[in-house]
């Protein structure tokens, strides 16, 4: 039962359809969370143009983390609408609430695996596959440009609008209100910088996926998100659960997280996929993951299905329009998960530590 003060919140994000927002026009109550609301969104010069306003209180705990996501997808998309990343139309802070206009998006993965009429709670080897090198790709470009998710779960992973061709079998990434950056181009360096690791960081993330490190109170880096991402392909996989599925009592969760050997908590996944957690325990802060490894791991359980990209997914009834060109994540080579441009490997010098710690702070939270 909401208490009166998280009503009075919900007051501040309820609009009347109709309501204008620069040129654009709300409609119906798409999606509604504990402080916030989306709503369908309509160009008011181009009525044929549609779009998602979500707008959250200011009176919640820390504020509204709209400002924060929205600055993260304008730096994502500075160079132009780029796979994988929702685009932001007009974002703004209001007394009581904030909110921006966004691209318009489709089911997340935790809605699509509920729905699934192929495989109860869960998606088959040939559809998860596609998906986790999907998802790959847009934590890889969210870590290409600096930025650590630190809240990667089903709900954070959404499909395109299945009305926009270009994008309805595309995985789209989303919701930054916990990212943080770990690394700071220097343009009179002319390179990527490091921040450094905290001696010990807050919990932050979702207990289900968090990786072991969080719960050892480590800085998240890489690596992290892509353990967190390894967690929800195994709950994907045909409805398997994770050890730790049904428990929310993080001591019991961290205990297992921390001592289950990796065959019993990937006892489920293909062969093939092996490698991964073991590659994801030997990294530190630091450290590059091998994205390409992974990708190739997730090709290869393509392979062995006998799928293709343009194959059909479990949630689709008919073929896929084979007029839309191929996406990027489709080469079988992966050349953008091989390319490597922050070159991060290590901690900082002195001299570049004392660089990226006054300049990170000024892009996200600690």
């Amino acid at each position: 039962m909401p208490s009166e003060k998280e009503d009075d919140v919900m007051k501040n994000v309820t609009f009347a359809e109709g309501k204008k927002f620069g040129d654009w026009k709300i409609g119906k109550t798409i999606d509604e969370g504990g402080f916030g609301k989306v709503y369908i969104a309509t160009s008011i010069s181009d009525p044929k143009k549609v779009a998602a306003l979500k707008a959250e209180s200011n009176e919640i705990e820390g504020g509204s983390a709209i400002k924060l996501e929205a600055m993260i997808l304008n730096k994502l998309n500075a160079n132009g609408p780029v796979p994988h990343i929702p685009v932001v139309h007009l974002c703004a802070k209001r007394k009581l609430y904030c909110y921006m206009v966004m691209t318009l998006l489709g089911r997340n993965l935790r809605k699509l695996k509920s729905t699934n009429l192929v495989v109860n709670n869960g998606f088959s080897r040939g559809t998860w596959s596609r998906i986790g090198i999907q998802c790959l790709y847009a934590l890889k470009y969210v870590h290409d440009n600096g930025f650590i998710h630190r809240d990667v779960k089903p709900q954070n992973f959404l499909l395109g609008n299945e009305t926009d061709s270009e994008r309805a079998r595309i995985v789209h990434i989303l919701d930054f209100g916990l990212a943080r950056p770990f690394a700071v181009f220097h343009a009179r360096e002319n390179k990527w910088i490091a921040r450094r690791a905290r001696g010990t960081a807050e919990f932050r993330g979702t207990l289900r996926y968090t990786s072991p490190n969080v719960h050892l109170r480590k800085e998240q880096g890489r690596v992290d998100d892509v353990w967190s991402l390894l967690y929800v392909i195994i709950e994907l996989n045909g409805g398997k659960a994770l050890p730790w599925q049904t428990d929310s009592q993080r001591e019991r969760v961290e205990q297992m997280k921390l001592n289950l050997p990796a065959k019993v908590v990937m006892s489920n996944m293909p062969a093939c996929m092996d490698k991964v957690m073991p590659h994801l325990a030997s990294l530190d802060y630091y450290q590059r993951p091998d994205y390409h490894m992974i990708f190739k791991c997730f090709w290869q359980v393509m392979e062995n299905e006998k799928i293709t990209p343009s194959s059909k997914y479990d949630w689709e009834k008919d073929e896929p329009d084979k007029s839309v060109p191929p996406a990027s994540w489709e080469n079988p080579a992966g050349p953008f998960f091989q390319s490597d441009p922050l070159g991060i490997n290590a901690p900082p010098t002195p001299a570049e530590a004392a660089l990226t710690e006054k300049s990170g702070k000024k892009h996200g939270k600690k």
